[in-house]
């Protein structure tokens, strides 16, 4: 797996399935000086870098975080992420397959309901890097993508999943570990579950090359699984 080539890829997978409304091509036209100035933005965009300890080792993460918010009803009929057989650990005789192998995929509840549209916001890209001041020994160690706050449900046979899903932000998730069958279900992010455990109820896609979460990583903070 080229992680220096997943920018690119998961910056497609964002704009096609999150940011891009199902009417998304139409033509551009000139704003006049009225409509120009009633325009302003603030507080797009911030860039951060942190030292994070894993398993007693020091790493540096940079982070990006956007105020966006979207709305969106997207179906897609085939989502396959991270095709490899490095799960020694797991079988004894490990055979190729999907970390995230997702059929018949829908995001939000209705193509006529605006109101079951999934809904995000905080979008962040983060990587983690180790000996991130020197260029001769930096390395990228992982890459993730995701929102702060998400709610609405994602529909799919789930052949293959890879992650976590907690429906209350409590640290014992569900759902939790490599190529798991779900089968045909839906996952609905709902942060009213949070509780007392707090957080903002996030969605995350991550890819790491080490550790329990080694491969593509998909995290529900307060999420449930049904039928």
């Amino acid at each position: 797996m080229n992680l220096h080539k997943i920018l690119f890829l998961f910056i497609s997978f964002l704009l096609i399935t999150i940011a891009m409304p199902v009417n998304g091509f139409c033509e551009l036209e000139a704003m006049n000086d009225d409509e120009m100035l009633d325009i302003y933005a603030t507080g797009f965009a911030d860039f951060t870098i942190t030292d994070i300890d894993i398993d007693g080792t020091t790493f540096s993460e940079t982070k990006a975080l956007f105020n966006i918010q979207a709305y969106t009803f997207t179906e897609i009929d085939s989502l396959k992420l991270g095709y490899h057989d490095e799960y020694d650990y797991k079988n004894p005789t490990p055979t190729y397959g999907w970390d995230e192998d997702w059929e018949n995929v829908q995001l939000g509840g209705s193509l006529t309901d605006p109101s079951q549209d999934f809904f995000a916001e905080g979008f962040y890209f983060a990587a983690t890097f180790t000996d991130i001041n020197d260029s001769s020994l930096r390395e990228l160690k992982s890459f993730k993508f995701g929102f702060d706050y998400v709610q609405g449900p994602i529909s799919a046979n789930f052949i293959n999943y890879s992650g976590t899903i907690d429906d209350s932000n409590d640290n014992t998730p569900e759902y939790n570990g490599h190529i798991m069958n779900l089968g045909p279900v839906t996952i609905t992010a709902d942060p009213t579950n949070l509780g007392s455990a707090g957080g903002a109820g996030g969605f995350e896609i991550s890819l790491n090359i080490d550790n329990y979460d080694k491969g593509y990583w998909v995290t529900f903070d307060s999420a449930t699984v049904t039928p």
